[in-house]
């Protein structure tokens, strides 16, 4: 995720077309507006438009706008999200679903810079970057016939590929913790946190829905854990009671030397495998740091 970051941040400087790809759930919404965020503009000229989720009908109006009159029902003038998007990001969600017609007249958007509103004779300039993402192969979408191969190498000036979350386990912990610290606190009764072998079932889980997934286990079992520590159980209920009762119990010596393991993972991570570095995140001095990470079988950079 680091690689992502830093690619991004280099991204925000310019105005380069992005295409984000990656399975669902992996964050591909967040990196968009991440982007948007590092590239310092307003966060009220951030607009998402989700493709998928816009019946087809309404998607020209909604992407492009309306003049009034432009068909039955369009009461008053009606600004679009290319248009509200000026100065900002005009981000396009599950851009695979989108029509081939409309994928025309998005192409000449990004190429002319301009567009029109539905009914409307006069073209408006766009003044944004576009940001596209989709989950789906979208080269494989140009050899059916489904998707423009002129506007797909439109869009792929800047690639960018979200990794699932199966892909950087070193992650999970922290994405537990976060998630449990922004749920927990709407809790009139939040418990007290994960426990060792919630975190281990965590960790031994594939996440098929990656980041989004993690999070909506966590607020369920924030919300309805039985005991004070949330268990395996209330990650995972549709596995039963009886993968914990089935499942080896390490010692509890076991369980703090993985939870240091990890810790100190972590930090060399933050630091860039600066041992120093690393040691002043963990306040530890850097020869205790050497021990720990010889007795837990930490290579040494």
């Amino acid at each position: 995720m680091r690689e992502v970051e830093a690619l991004l941040r280099r991204v925000a400087k310019v105005g380069s077309t992005v295409l984000i790809g990656g399975e669902t759930g992996t964050g591909k919404d967040v990196a968009a507006r991440f982007l948007h965020s590092a590239a310092s503009l307003k966060p009220a000229s951030f607009m998402a438009v989700n493709c998928a989720a816009i019946p087809a009908d309404l998607l020209e109006s909604e992407l492009f706008g309306h003049e009034r009159g432009a068909f039955s029902g369009a009461t008053r003038r009606h600004m679009g999200y290319a248009e509200r998007a000026s100065g900002g990001t005009l981000f396009l969600d599950e851009i695979a679903d989108l029509r081939l017609d409309l994928q025309a007249k998005l192409l000449r958007l990004i190429e002319d810079r301009f567009f029109s509103r539905v009914g409307g004779e006069k073209p408006l300039k766009f003044d944004g970057r576009l940001v596209a993402a989709t989950n789906a192969d979208l080269g494989a979408r140009v050899k059916e016939g489904r998707f423009r191969e002129d506007l797909f190498y439109r869009i792929n000036v800047v690639s960018v590929r979200m990794p699932s979350l199966r892909d950087r386990a070193d992650d999970i912990p922290w994405l537990l913790d976060r998630a449990f610290t922004e749920f927990s606190a709407s809790l009139p009764e939040a418990p007290r946190g994960l426990s060792a072998l919630a975190e281990e079932a965590a960790l031994a889980h594939d996440w098929p829905g990656n980041v989004r997934e993690l999070r909506n286990r966590v607020e369920r079992a924030a919300a309805l854990a039985l005991g004070p520590w949330i268990m395996p159980a209330d990650l995972f209920p549709e596995k039963g009671e009886t993968s914990e009762a089935g499942r080896d119990i390490p010692s509890l010596e076991q369980a703090r030397q993985d939870t240091e393991r990890r810790h100190i993972l972590r930090a060399l991570a933050a630091s860039n495998g600066e041992t120093g570095a690393a040691a002043r995140l963990l306040d530890v001095g850097r020869t205790t740091l050497w021990e720990k990470m010889k007795k837990l079988g930490i290579p040494t950079p």
